[in-house]
């Protein structure tokens, strides 16, 4: 069974694992996209400006005192001289102003009947292109290798590549751009061009938030191995702790039912009736150590498998008689007042061994952790399709957070109290596995009820 658990745990490690590690991968890989993106942008607004600049230099005409200087003249053009031709048009375009143009921009109309005036002058060239992207484009360092294609109705009317030969490969590869502008106005001529980026500037880029992710994986996957083998050091104590009591518990029976045998047997053929109570006090105690190492061993045993239940009749109010005698034999010390409200017609189906334990566990704490005026009640109510054998007791009471925690095993709200915390948890056991549930009402300073719930069905 620990085998199996660990297995479980690892699979369940590793598979938290492999969500970290997966989560993080897609995360930079989202993180490379939005930079490829960014890049992709940046790349095509710069070629833009560099087209448009280079038309311009198409379109510039022969100056002697300023040969680099391109002069742009705008005139407002008269009615009578919209028909008239003149060398001195750079274009001209009709816009339609009753239906609207998304992304309309009059500085791009300008800017393609200057690419127009240099397209059909045979002034743009690729290679000036070229030189102005290698010259003035920040982020050059990033792009491997590239090609560019002037194309005129789809026919190349000019190309050139740097880096190494394209092949088909580009066009599927991650780390390729593809990028194309329209020239000019007439929608004839398009500038296209394929970039195969490095990746490892990228990557550069973004060095301290993997370094951060990597580390963060590191130390979850550390914590988790730290986990897993702090979880085994304690099952490995605690399968060591239950062998032992276990073994030690099941060595005691014999000896103590050797001890109770001669106590009853003394007990019989003494005379003097003090001396004979004693006697039969002490066998009590006995019985009553004997019980508690039968809900030891009975524990260690139901971790294993479910408690096997072999029901039968059990007459209600006469059992829990027999225990308030007991009780106040044992806990003789303390004066007790015990009222008990059950029909003595009440029998119910029940596995008489585990139940009568879940009954003697709710009233010996109810003496224990009372003051020496014990005042107990004891009472079955049946309420729809349940019965209720509440358990009152006018001890201390429990505090609020600590009544979730007490049916936990070994666990003890007054740890200066006498006990294992048991008792209750066996108890809840034996109530589940009669299909029931135990419940707790308490107030500090006024006791405790604790009530068993068992379906209606229980009852003949």
């Amino acid at each position: 069974m620990k085998n199996k658990f660990f297995k479980r745990l690892g699979v369940m490690s590793v598979l938290v694992l492999a969500i970290l590690i997966g989560s993080q991968g897609l995360w930079l890989w989202q993180q490379l996209e939005q930079e490829k993106q960014t890049f992709t942008s940046k790349l095509e607004s710069s070629l833009q400006g560099m087209i448009n600049f280079h038309a311009l230099q198409g379109y510039s005409t022969p100056n002697l005192t300023k040969p680099d200087v391109a002069i742009i003249l705008m005139d407002e053009t008269a009615n009578e001289e919209i028909g008239k031709d003149t060398s001195a048009e750079l274009g001209r375009s009709e816009i339609n102003t009753k239906n609207y143009i998304p992304d309309f921009a009059l500085g791009k109309l300008i800017e393609a009947s200057f690419t127009d005036i240099s397209l059909g002058k045979g002034k743009f060239h690729l290679y000036v292109v070229d030189s102005l992207l290698q010259n003035n484009f920040p982020e050059f360092e990033k792009i491997q290798a590239y090609r560019m294609q002037l194309l005129k109705n789809d026919l190349a009317m000019d190309s050139l590549h740097m880096g190494k030969e394209m092949d088909k490969k580009w066009g599927n590869s991650p780390s390729t751009l593809h990028v194309r502008i329209p020239l000019g106005t007439k929608g004839s001529y398009v500038f296209i061009a394929d970039f195969q980026l490095k990746t490892f500037p990228f990557l550069r880029g973004m060095v301290y938030s993997i370094g951060i992710s990597a580390l963060a994986v590191v130390l979850v996957a550390i914590f988790l191995l730290w986990l897993l083998w702090k979880l085994q050091q304690q099952m490995a104590q605690l399968q060591w702790r239950e062998r032992a009591v276990s073994g030690m518990v099941h060595d005691l029976k014999s000896p103590l039912s050797y001890v109770y045998t001669l106590l009853d047997y003394l007990a019989s053929k003494e005379q003097l009736p003090a001396m004979q109570q004693q006697l039969r006090n002490a066998s009590s105690n006995v019985s009553k150590l004997t019980h508690k190492m039968e809900i030891l061993l009975t524990l260690f045993r139901s971790k294993k498998k479910k408690i096997v239940l072999e029901v039968t009749l059990f007459n209600l109010a006469k059992k829990c008689r027999d225990l308030l005698s007991e009780s106040e034999l044992v806990y003789q010390d303390k004066q007790a007042e015990c009222k008990l409200s059950i029909p003595e017609n009440l029998d119910i189906y029940v596995d008489p061994l585990y139940f009568e334990a879940a009954l003697r566990n709710l009233l010996d704490n109810a003496f224990k952790y009372s003051d020496a005026c014990v005042k107990l009640e004891i009472k079955a109510i049946r309420e729809k399709k349940y019965l209720h054998i509440c358990v009152t007791d006018s001890g201390k009471g429990i505090p609020k957070k600590e009544q979730r925690k007490i049916f936990k095993e070994f666990y003890r709200a007054d740890n200066n109290s006498k006990g294992h915390g048991i008792g209750l948890a066996f108890t809840q056991q034996i109530v589940k596995a009669h299909k029931g549930r135990v419940r707790l009402e308490s107030k500090l300073g006024e006791g405790s009820t604790f009530s068993i719930v068992l379906p209606g069905k229980v009852i003949i």
